[in-house]
């Protein structure tokens, strides 16, 4: 059963990155656009010892991957983000594809409760993204991309989360993420 909606989750994604990703709006991105994303493509593989591949798109994020090593990055977000806000989505996003996060996700969903494991999927989900965060800080930091621009582009955004309970988010607050952040980034 895991198999299948593993197999199952990363034909989805296939399909919606077929339908959604054309030559044509490849092709107006500015060509330092491309090669910055290339380069950070090739920097994370090495780093990850990986074969992942960065496509262009459209998401309702600044970047999506799973664990298949498809990264998808948003077009107006590559248009109009500096290199350090674009490198950190796309390294957020290699940590969740390296970590398998979403298939760690969905076996949450098919294993019967258990009282060691978390109570509910937002809490899984809070503990994956504060991961990425900290792998994607420690990248940041090992390539020289400088941390100011990161945390407030993380400080600036609105907080889509915002009026939620603590126990339903699936993000930390703005202020703490970026804490955290600038914490991980700091004692690298």
């Amino acid at each position: 059963m895991m198999e299948w909606l593993r197999r199952y989750g990363l034909v989805l994604l296939g399909l919606l990155a077929t339908a959604v990703l054309s030559e044509p709006s490849i092709r107006t991105l500015p060509a330092e656009r491309i090669r910055l994303i290339k380069e950070i493509q090739q920097r994370l593989n090495l780093s990850f010892q990986c074969e992942f591949s960065i496509s262009i798109g459209e998401t309702r994020k600044f970047a999506m991957a799973n664990s298949s090593g498809i990264i998808i990055v948003d077009r107006a977000f590559l248009e109009t983000a500096d290199r350090g806000r674009i490198f950190f989505a796309i390294a957020h996003e290699y940590a969740h594809a390296y970590l398998e996060h979403d298939v760690r996700l969905y076996e949450h969903l098919l294993k019967p409760a258990d009282r060691s494991a978390p109570k509910n999927l937002a809490e899984i989900r809070r503990r994956f993204e504060k991961e990425a965060d900290g792998i994607a800080a420690r990248k940041a930091k090992e390539m020289g991309f400088p941390i100011e621009s990161i945390i407030e582009f993380i400080l600036t955004q609105p907080d889509a989360e915002k009026g939620f309970h603590p126990d339903l988010r699936a993000y930390c607050k703005p202020r703490e993420r970026a804490d955290y952040i600038l914490a991980v980034y700091q004692s690298s």
